[in-house]
C-alpha cells in the first residue's frame, strides 16, 4: 500500500519538480507487487512515462536495481546498462544491483565479494551492502545470519574503521 500511494502522489506531483522524482524513488524502492513492478519495468524500458521526468542515467539505474530486488532482472541487464554508463557512478550503481538480484546465489556471491574476500574499494562496498538488504524476500538473507555474527571479529581486525563499520551496521541482520 506504501507503493500504490507513492505512486498516487508521483502521478499528481508537480510535473518535472524534485518532489516528484523524490517520489518516484521511493516508489521504486517499495515497489513489490507485479502491477507495481510492471510500472517500474514500464518506466525503465520506456514503454511508460511520468509527465514531466524524463529517465536519465541514474534513475534507470534506481528502476533496475529496483527490477534486480524484485526479481525481473539480473546480471545480463546490469552488465547491459553498464556498458552504457561505465563510469564511477555507473559501477557503484551495478554493485548496488548485482547485490539486489533476488537469487541465493547473487547474494551468496554479494556476501563472498564483501565479506570474505578483501580490497573492494569503500565506495563499491557500501552500495554492494545497500543492495544486498534490497530484498522481498527475507528468506534470501536468513542465511547469512549465522556468518555474520561468526565474521564479525574478523571483519573489525582485518578492515579499515569504516569498512569494518559499514559491514557490521549495514549487514546487521533485521
Amino acid at each position: 500500500s506504501v507503493a500504490d500511494r507513492l505512486w498516487a502522489l508521483v502521478e499528481a506531483a508537480q510535473e518535472g519538480s524534485d518532489t516528484q522524482l523524490q517520489l518516484l524513488k521511493a516508489f521504486a524502492v517499495h515497489a513489490t507487487t507485479a502491477p507495481q513492478l510492471d510500472v517500474v519495468a514500464g518506466l525503465a524500458d520506456g514503454s511508460r512515462t511520468v509527465a514531466g521526468l524524463p529517465v536519465d542515467t541514474d534513475l534507470r539505474w534506481e528502476l533496475l536495481t529496483s527490477l534486480a530486488a524484485g526479481g525481473r532482472a539480473g546480471e545480463a541487464e546490469i552488465t547491459a546498462h553498464l556498458a552504457t554508463d561505465d563510469t564511477a557512478n555507473g559501477r557503484q550503481a551495478a554493485a548496488s544491483a548485482r547485490a539486489a538480484i533476488a537469487t541465493p546465489e547473487a547474494k551468496a556471491a554479494a556476501w563472498d565479494a564483501m565479506v570474505t574476500r578483501e580490497g573492494m574499494p569503500n565506495a563499491i562496498l557500501e552500495t554492494s551492502l545497500l543492495g544486498f538488504n534490497r530484498t522481498h524476500d527475507d528468506a534470501l538473507l536468513e542465511p547469512f545470519v549465522e556468518p555474520y555474527f561468526a565474521s564479525l571479529e574478523t571483519v573489525w581486525t582485518t578492515r579499515g574503521n569504516d569498512m569494518a563499520q559499514d559491514l557490521v551496521q549495514l549487514l546487521y541482520p533485521t
